[in-house]
């Protein structure tokens, strides 16, 4: 592929005991959208889930996903290491 783009979004919240919310969304000139997400969706139990789309669908398909940390540091290496199999 030729453009792609890695978007990475991180709110840390406005108390030091609220849930960080995050995601990092791919997305591609060949169609592919997809990414990880910690955010209330009303299509997935919990925060955490991957969310992807193909171009030929509308609708983004929803499955959740448990991160193994909430660090910053330690979700980035996560998600790299995760990224690879789905582009």
């Amino acid at each position: 592929m030729d453009d792609a783009t890695l978007t990475v979004r991180w709110f840390a919240g406005e108390t030091t005991d609220a849930y960080p919310e995050f995601s990092f969304h791919y997305s591609d000139d060949t169609g592919r959208d997809f990414g990880w997400h910690h955010e209330p969706n009303p299509h997935v139990e919990g925060w955490g889930h991957f969310q992807e789309r193909n171009n030929s669908e509308v609708e983004y398909a929803y499955e959740s996903h448990t991160f193994s940390s909430k660090n910053p540091t330690r979700v980035v290496w996560e998600v790299m290491s995760l990224l690879p199999s789905r582009i």
